[in-house]
């Protein structure tokens, strides 16, 4: 029997109907591979959050909660020392009535309590490089040189740092056992190093100084520096890199980055970068940047780099997007500096690990002001949030006694590296001066944190002289806890407060949850090339993309830690999602990330904390042409019945 209607070719009545009774019974596979977001012009909001962090945050790590999707996470800040009396700066009131020389607060930014922990590092971590390890922990390596010794029992109070590594572990419950632990030291000192973990576990350092910096005469640094590479856990001697000498002096906190391909490490240093194989520790030169318009883009000159998300569609090629620093005054070389320049809006890119790669030079703009010291955040919808920063100037100084740069820059920008365009997002309130950070957390809101340049009003209102306060009103030669507090005449320099950036993705209604049953509901633990389940508390059809977003830390405009990558999804039905996960460490090192579910709408769901690292392969089989929900309520009961009725009509008119 033929069925044949105005509109269609005839077709076999049977079969047709036996084709919709499967359709009905099953449903059709769903595959999802590109991410649709829909634009929102409310581009978000800013708060102050109501905790404060007790210390300022000059080395910030956020580190997990207890791992149930809407857990609170943690927020590690280090400061640099203080100490009253014998020390340069007066004793934190936050720390009292415990002499602490370098404090370190952990704190529950979200919890019923923020129960905060103080706890103190020996060897001085001031301005050393860090990053997250393949545990979860925070490895700290180098510092700073000065040291305190209590003057009336002649007691080490806080020792040399800068040969010193370290890890950071979460405290526990109760907050008395140390999460301080110093592990090997280094053969020569290093002040202001890259640390970046790679993909067998490893820890690289890279650069830094062994000794104190002179601001008025960066070129004396040249007997200081240390211009070489090691290896936590260590591989044997330091190894000489040339480009941190032909970069020299402008090579401090160079830009380290593993390329996902290659797997080789990608170093940029002065306006120049390098491939560096670890595995036999050659070097590849990287064309260098030819632009004039920009003093060299790194320390004290501080721009931000970041690798772009990485994407399936371009076979995870990475791009390294590098904005800010400060622009040449006229007449002025990098060897001959006369005042300090404009903070840059420009922006310059480079996938370093294609064949013949060549910067495409300050190929956008903010629309806005530019920045120097400027902080990148990568957001979960792929796109990226510049912020914090200053007007104009340079990165450098004392905690508010320097005037290197005393112009805050409230602005905001948001990059859509799929259209190679910018968004002006709200302004902030809180000023993000010299030693400032910003991250990414779990909900996708983003805070910002730090500044010792607080008191840069004094300067701007003219109320007092920079002397006049150092770093707070007393006499150089007599200052204690007592005599030091801020007057009316001057502003404390150290800003305790950590702003809220809401984004506009955080308020579109129909976010995607994970179900709340952590282990069940989304792994632990994500071993490379395996795949994974998700369950979802709302339709998981409704998910466009999941993102895998790495734990960071950040310090000096730096996060060698955070990277984006988008996931294939293999399949998904009304509570499920099948998704292949990273193929290796060079695409993924290991350690925590957050695994968050992005919306059609472009809404943004809670992320789940998983452990990426190696392991046994771990496959889930998923069906390639049909899914096969498990009914779990009455309700799935009837439909499924309903369904098997229409599948037995369907047979029953085959038949007859």
């Amino acid at each position: 029997m033929k069925f044949k209607s105005p509109c269609s070719r005839g077709i076999n009545f049977e079969l047709f109907v036996l084709f919709v009774a499967f359709c009905c019974v099953s449903g059709p596979a769903v595959k999802i591979n590109a991410q649709t977001v829909s634009q929102n012009s409310n581009l978000g909001s800013w708060s102050l959050l109501p905790v404060q962090q007790l210390v300022t945050c000059i080395h910030s790590f956020l580190l997990p909660g207890p791992g149930v999707p809407g857990s609170s996470p943690k927020l590690v800040c280090v400061e640099r020392p203080h100490g009253g009396g014998a020390g340069k700066y007066p004793a934190n009131p936050n720390t009292e009535p415990v002499e602490v020389w370098s404090n370190a607060a952990e704190i529950s930014l979200f919890g019923a309590s923020p129960d905060p922990k103080i706890s103190k590092s020996t060897s001085n971590p001031f301005c050393g490089g860090h990053a997250q390890m393949a545990d979860g922990s925070i490895f700290m390596s180098g510092g700073d040189k000065e040291a305190y010794t209590d003057p009336l029992t002649n007691m080490a109070l806080l020792t040399d740092g800068t040969n010193i590594n370290r890890i950071y572990t979460p405290m526990d419950v109760n907050g008395t056992v140390d999460p301080w632990k110093v592990t090997n030291a280094m053969a020569k000192g290093r002040w202001y190093p890259a640390v970046h973990t790679l993909d067998n576990g490893y820890q690289i350092i890279v650069g830094g100084v062994a000794a104190a910096l002179n601001l008025d005469d960066w070129y004396a640094k040249k007997n200081t520096l240390n211009p070489t590479y090691e290896y936590y856990p260590s591989k044997g001697a330091a190894e000489n890199l040339p480009l941190l000498i032909e970069s020299d002096p402008w090579n401090l906190y160079p830009f380290v980055q593993q390329m996902p391909k290659s797997g080789k490490i990608w170093i940029f240093s002065g306006g120049s970068s390098i491939l560096l194989d670890p595995a036999t520790g050659a070097t590849s030169p990287v064309a260098p940047m030819k632009d004039q318009l920009h003093h060299p883009r790194i320390y004290p000159f501080t721009s931000t780099a970041v690798m772009l998300p990485l994407r399936a569609k371009y076979n995870y090629e990475a791009t390294i997007m590098i904005c800010g620093g400060t622009l040449r005054k006229p007449g002025e070389t990098s060897t001959n500096i006369t005042s300090t320049g404009t903070g840059s809006p420009h922006c310059s890119k480079i996938s370093p690990d294609v064949p013949n790669a060549a910067w495409l030079e300050n190929f956008i703009s903010f629309p806005g002001e530019g920045k120097v010291m400027p902080d990148s955040v990568l957001m979960p919808d792929g796109k990226v949030l510049f912020t914090n920063g200053a007007v104009w100037g340079t990165a450098g100084g004392d905690a508010g006694v320097h005037t290197n740069a005393h112009e805050p820059s409230f602005a905001n920008y948001i990059f859509d590296p799929e259209t190679s365009t910018f968004s002006k997002a709200p302004n902030a309130t809180i000023a993000r001066l010299y030693h400032s950070g910003a991250l990414l957390l779990p909900d996708g809101r983003i805070i910002t944190t730090g500044n010792e340049e607080a008191n840069y009003i004094d300067f701007e209102r003219g109320k007092v002289l920079a002397g006049d306060c150092f770093p707070f009103n007393g006499p150089l030669n007599n200052r204690t806890y007592e005599n030091n507090l801020p007057t009316a005449n001057c502003t404390d320099p150290f800003e305790y407060r950590i702003e809220l950036y809401t984004p506009y993705y955080y308020t579109i209604p129909n976010k995607p949850v994970i179900n709340s049953a952590y282990g069940t509901a989304s792994p632990k633990t994500l071993t490379y090339g395996s795949n994974f389940a998700l369950i979802f508390d709302t339709p998981a059809t409704d998910v466009a993309a999941i993102n895998l977003i790495r734990y960071s830390t950040t310090t000096h405009s730096t996060n060698y830690d955070q990277r984006f990558i988008e996931l294939k999804i293999q399949y998904a039905n009304k509570t499920h999602l099948i998704v292949e996960g990273p193929a290796n460490g060079k695409i993924a090192p290991p350690g925590n990330w957050m695994i968050f579910p992005v919306a059609k709408n472009g809404a943004v769901g809670y992320s789940a904390t998983v452990r990426v690292g190696k392991g046994n392969v771990v496959t889930f089989a998923y069906p390639t042409t049909t899914p096969s929900p498990t009914p779990n309520s009455s309700q799935s009961r009837y439909a499924l019945s309903l369904k098997s009725f229409t599948l037995l009509f369907a047979l029953l008119l085959f038949i007859f």
